[in-house]
């Protein structure tokens, strides 16, 4: 089949997407890549700078390690406790608990989906990290 004759590829967007492992990504230019990451990065920068959450954070690091996976399950993952604590998780951001394959202690990380709805930016929190 050539080119001419293959219907434009339309997106969706989802939020856990399933990908095939062989599987083409959607096409996405390198440079709309670099635009949307960059974009995303300064979204989630500012919702987790936002007075409330850092003060959210403050909490979780004041406790104990053993105890944080517990807060940010019972807290961090909750929309309610949340909402009790006056943040709001902008549209298009998702707050969601995250494991890396080294095995680095992370706690949960804000995640914002690219517009292909594969690609993501994430921004990690872990466990022993200090704030400044």
């Amino acid at each position: 089949m050539d080119k001419e004759n293959v219907a434009p590829f339309e997106m969706e967007r989802i939020d856990y997407p399933v990908i095939e492992e062989d599987a083409p990504m959607p096409p996405l230019s390198q440079e709309m890549v670099r635009q949307e990451a960059k974009q995303g990065l300064l979204e989630i920068r500012d919702f987790v700078t936002g007075d409330e959450f850092v003060a959210m954070l403050q909490e979780l690091y004041a406790l104990p390690v053993q105890e944080r996976d517990e807060f940010v399950r019972g807290t961090i993952l909750d929309e309610d406790e949340l909402e009790d604590r006056g943040i709001h998780v902008p549209e298009g951001l998702k707050i969601q608990r995250s494991r890396f394959g080294d095995g680095r202690p992370t706690l949960f990380c804000v995640a914002k989906l690219l517009s292909d709805g594969v690609r993501k930016v994430t921004y990690t929190f872990d466990s022993d990290a200090a704030l400044a």
